[in-house]
């Protein structure tokens, strides 16, 4: 239960009067089943509830918010998001704040100077995608918007796995969770589609194909349902929703009904009305819609992934009238043709839409909106007479290794980025990635420069595209140490973050103390393994990783060798997504040899090997997978030695989901029949 105790004695603050709003929430491990398919243990709530509850306050009071952990053994953290308060009050262990261990607590207390639609959540390790999240609405003093009735709507998204299992899974493979998703990309699928050739131009360019999610999902929720009625109301009333994006990896596009939707507030700011038919939500932002009960119907508020895996619905209007449901949105396309030579190429500060054919302009009117459409209601141009600082942030990655970083360096090796007091900080966000990155910013609002110009809106989160780059810029006052990371939660948690450092600032001892023990500033080890076993062929692989580095075993058998064994063992570095130096060891023949070389991945994704051993023999590696089918796949090996015959290994395998397949195994001399087991 809520215990929210409202002070009667209201504390006066010129110009106006200010209450103290206190509220308590308390974290447990709790059995759930939110998908509908089994029940789990690892579940956090607060308060019992999933989500968390929807906290509400009025612009000016002082909130004082005490989170006690009942956690076991887990320490626990509650974030603020959007919020403008005090550095040490924002929540985030480790940086700025104590972590709240279990059987203890933290009482929060800051003043609310803003109004609108935020939100709350854990920001200790991947605690989000376990339940912790809810709402967090401030009235205005005086309202500018007219409602009969206003809901809070979170969505979120829910697996029934382990997040931490999921992280490990990801790091194993970034595309272990396609067969899930049933989103796996082949050459018969992209035959059928009509785009084998823009697939076989993205293998040219060394890239898989358009990347809209990472995870596969047990369920979509609104409010932890899946399917929902929100509100049974009468027609003609003015119904307002606020929308917060709280999933731990998901875009949302937003439809209601078939009808429009009056954007009237993004991220708890007000921007000049518009009205959209398609959403489309990133991770963290919140969206304030209007709209009015029209007699005799139940609209359906739907939220669609945006790789089109699934969605939740929520229903607001008369239970009893005539559904109306929202169309289905059209499943992305896997095969869109991308240019890896063109990073960052689309500036959306810089588009100019008056310029547009008209096959462009009727494309972008059938698109989700997005914040390129999005205009201040005020002048937000910052002042011209302070210093200005750009800083260019290139935001990048490795699908396939699952690593993600900021200016080719992960967290964990470059902290920290400076900014002085006063100054107006510009950061050019450049994606170089095939995915979109949601970058928030806490403790600041920023202008995102668009083609409104001083009229560009301010927002604490905001989507950059694949390929492109967003320009934001804001007034360096509100002196502490803040993050900027990602908001895809697994993207935060393998790199792809800084914490944005006052130069003026001090921490104070305790926060100095406890930043010795920031887990940002670790490089984790992650684990995979894979045994094969053929009638003609026994082998198997195993590597621990980092970040950039790797340590790869091979073991090796077969009948061609008459069962004698040969293995590999080494050390890769890796200097960019493609390239790597390699030192080690092998065994072949019966003799061991030191190597040195390096990996490199050629164009249609062939990986290579190039070694010279300690006899000056040299040693080329090919590798390549074909996707024939979502089932069916080949695994193709070659390798040529010096003073040694041209060794293959050939497979035909099924595989019904990442872990498992079974098939045909073809070397130079035999054939066999086997099974492959990864983990």
């Amino acid at each position: 239960m809520i215990k929210l105790l409202i002070f009667s004695t209201l504390l006066f603050t010129p110009p106006a009067f200010a209450k103290k709003v206190r509220y308590e929430l308390t974290a447990n491990l709790q059995k759930v089943n939110l998908s509908g398919k089994a029940e789990v243990d690892f579940a956090i709530s607060l308060n019992g509830l999933i989500p968390s509850p929807t906290l509400e306050f009025t612009e000016g009071d002082d909130a004082e918010i005490v989170v006690k952990n009942n956690v076991p053994g887990e320490e626990l953290s509650i974030h603020w998001h959007g919020i403008l308060l005090p550095p040490k009050m924002d929540g985030v262990p480790y940086v700025n704040t104590p972590p709240i261990r279990s059987g203890e607590s933290f009482t929060f207390k800051f003043k609310l100077r803003q109004a609108g639609t935020y939100w709350y959540h854990s920001h200790t390790n991947i605690q989000e995608q376990k339940g912790v999240y809810g709402a967090f609405i401030i009235h205005p003093r005086k309202e500018t918007l007219r409602a009969d009735k206003e809901f809070a709507v979170v969505l979120s998204d829910w697996s029934d796995e382990d997040p931490h299992q999921i992280l490990r899974n990801l790091r194993k493979d970034g595309d272990y969770y396609l067969y899930k998703k049933n989103t796996m990309r082949s050459y018969s699928d992209a035959f059928a589609k009509k785009s084998l050739k823009n697939h076989l131009l993205n293998e040219w360019q060394r890239m898989g194909g358009m990347d809209l999610s990472d995870v596969g999902y047990d369920a979509f929720l609104i409010n932890g349902k899946i399917d929902s009625q929100i509100f049974d109301g009468k027609s003609g009333q003015t119904i307002r929703l606020r929308i917060v994006n709280a999933s731990a990896s998901t875009y949302f596009n937003l439809s209601l009904a078939n009808t429009k939707m009056k954007i009237v507030s993004v991220d708890g700011v007000d921007v000049e009305p518009k009205d959209a038919k398609n959403i489309l939500i990133a991770i963290a932002e919140t969206y304030d819609i209007l709209f009015t009960i029209p007699e005799n119907k139940n609209y359906e508020l739907r939220a669609t992934a945006q790789d089109g895996t699934g969605f939740a619905s929520t229903w607001i209007g008369s239970q009893n009238g005539e559904k109306v449901f929202s169309p289905k949105m059209t499943d992305p396309d896997p095969y869109m043709l991308m240019d890896h030579g063109a990073h960052g190429a689309t500036d959306h500060s810089k588009m100019d839409h008056s310029k547009m054919s008209h096959e462009e302009m009727m494309t972008m009117m059938n698109s989700p909106f997005s914040v390129d459409e999005l205009k201040a209601k005020n002048n937000t141009k910052l002042p011209e007479k302070a210093a200005r600082y750009d800083i260019k942030l290139l935001l990048g990655g490795d699908m396939s290794r699952y690593i993600w970083h900021i200016n080719g360096k992960a967290i964990h090796e470059e902290r920290t980025l400076k900014i002085n007091e006063g100054d107006i900080v510009r950061f050019s966000l450049v994606n170089e990635t095939m995915m979109h990155h949601p970058i928030h910013l806490h403790g600041h609002f920023f202008r995102v420069l668009n083609k409104f110009n001083d009229f560009s809106p301010m927002k604490h989160t905001v989507d950059v595209p694949p390929h492109s780059t967003r320009t934001i810029e804001f007034l360096a006052n509100e002196p502490g140490e803040w993050m900027l990371h990602c908001h895809n939660l697994y993207h935060m948690k393998t790199g792809m973050a800084r914490v944005v450092k006052y130069s003026s600032f001090s921490p104070t001892r305790e926060i100095a103390e406890i930043q010795k023990h920031d887990p940002h500033l670790h490089d984790h080890t992650y684990y995979y393994g894979m045994i094969e076993a053929a009638s003609n062929h026994v082998q198997g692989k195993f590597r621990a990783s980092r970040t950039w580095d790797e340590l790869d075993l091979r073991i090796e058998t077969r009948q061609d060798f008459k069962w004698n064994g040969e293995g590999d063992f080494f050390f890769r570095h890796w200097t960019s997504q493609f390239f790597n130096f390699i030192f080690g060891a092998t065994n072949f023949d019966k003799e061991e040899r030191a190597v040195a070389g390096f990996g490199y991945t050629l164009p249609m994704l062939v990986k290579t090997n190039l070694l010279l051993d300690n006899h000056g023999k040299l040693r080329l590696d090919l590798e390549k997978k074909f996707q024939w089918t979502k089932y069916l796949f080949t695994d193709a090996d070659v390798t040529f030695r010096d003073g040694h015959n041209t060794e293959f290994e050939i497979s035909w395998m099924y595989a019904a989901d990442w872990n498992t397949s079974a098939g045909f195994k073809f070397t130079e001399d035999s054939i066999g029949f086997g099974f492959q087991y990864q983990f």
